[in-house]
């Protein structure tokens, strides 16, 4: 239902970071990727995406992660947005929406 934020949200995060859609949703642990994930995470949850959902579209998309991942990671990325002002800014932009 909410698939079309998922993309935008996907989309907002490779025009930002310049990755490719193969390279965020690649099975690494590289930190700049994994921060963008969690960034997508975030971005959902706060526009009502549940995480069984987010499991679901994180899938068709090609990476494999559990919806328990889901809030452990936004938690993550929560502790450093407290420590770091500039990923509030950060996320503010990746959560705009083309209507």
């Amino acid at each position: 239902m909410k698939k079309y934020l998922f993309d935008q949200f996907v989309h907002n995060i490779m025009s930002h970071t310049g990755f490719t859609k193969e390279e965020l949703f690649a099975n690494s642990r590289n930190s700049d990727v994994s921060d963008a994930r969690k960034f997508l995470y975030k971005l959902c949850k706060d526009r009502g995406i549940s995480n069984i959902s987010i499991q679901n579209y994180m899938e068709q998309s090609g990476y494999s992660c559990y919806a328990s991942t889901v809030p452990q990671a936004i938690k993550s990325l929560e502790k450093k947005i407290a420590n770091d002002p500039d990923f509030s800014i950060i996320l503010e932009k990746l959560s705009n929406v083309d209507d």
